[in-house]
């Protein structure tokens, strides 16, 4: 299937590993320029030599820091000439947390990485979207705003929040030719997932690999999700062949959500 993603920019936040990596691995594969962006430019800088040589693709690099105003300020600045045709939307999860030991500096920094900062980035890059008549605009979420996640509290009081945000901007650009659109991983094998089961075994006393067979049986398909599988949901939605698909969020979990919707 012809994507029609050749040539594109796709600015993907977040892409140094886990699932930020997976969607930029594949809209390298179908032609798109990258502009990447993380805390971690060592990682970028390796990254990018090895798309630009395997998939023959423009790829800039930036450092980015979502959690810390000034980083963002400087990122925007640094994209003013810069027409974005595909944004990701995707930001660090919080530490595992509850009621009884979430500290307000872990509030404060997560309100600003993953809504503050995020609308910000977002809003920096309509115009041009608006002008050329064409965007994709893509959150990663988590299954939490659907099904909240016992020991995640943050993440699971704060995405529902940007995505509720992300609905309201998608009925405000449909005119535009802009579709907005947020995906819910389930339980996908990234770095992020490893952290989370960890945090399990240690909360209920068994190893890391009974935590994993525990998680997984609880998954229909039982077995954990691999970040190609996500990453290429991720590059459909960005495509010119999703072009009526917006304002959803969009499963990617192996039937783990258990509601209708």
């Amino acid at each position: 299937m012809e994507l029609g993603l050749k040539n594109k920019k796709a600015l993907i936040l977040g892409s140094s590993s886990g699932l930020g990596l997976s969607i930029a691995e594949a809209l390298s594969q179908e032609g798109c320029d990258l502009i990447l962006a993380s805390r971690n430019i060592n990682k970028l800088e390796s990254i990018r030599d090895r798309f630009q040589q395997e998939s023959k693709v423009n790829c800039d690099i930036f450092g980015l820091d979502l959690t810390h105003t000034h980083s963002v300020d400087s990122f925007i600045e640094s994209l003013k000439n810069i027409d974005v045709d595909i944004l990701i939307n995707n930001t660090g999860g919080p530490p595992p947390s509850n009621t009884a030991n979430t500290e307000a500096m872990v509030w404060a920094t997560y309100i600003q990485s993953i809504i503050l900062n995020i609308i910000k980035i977002t809003d920096r890059v309509l115009p041009s979207m608006k002008e050329n008549k064409w965007g994709r605009i893509i959150t990663i979420t988590s299954s939490g705003v659907v099904q909240p996640i016992d020991n995640l509290l943050v993440s699971n009081t704060l995405r529902p929040a940007i995505t509720g945000y992300m609905k309201t901007l998608s009925n405000e650009v449909a005119q535009y030719g802009i579709t907005v659109n947020s995906v819910m991983p389930g339980r996908i094998m990234t770095d992020r997932t490893l952290q989370i089961n960890q945090a399990r075994a240690d909360k209920l006393g068994i190893t890391y690999d009974e935590a994993i067979e525990k998680s997984s049986a609880e998954i229909p398909i039982k077995r954990y999700g691999q970040s190609d599988e996500f990453g290429s949901v991720v590059c459909f939605l960005a495509s010119e062949k999703a072009s009526y698909i917006t304002g959803s969020n969009i499963r990617v979990d192996g039937g783990l959500i258990r509601s209708t919707w």
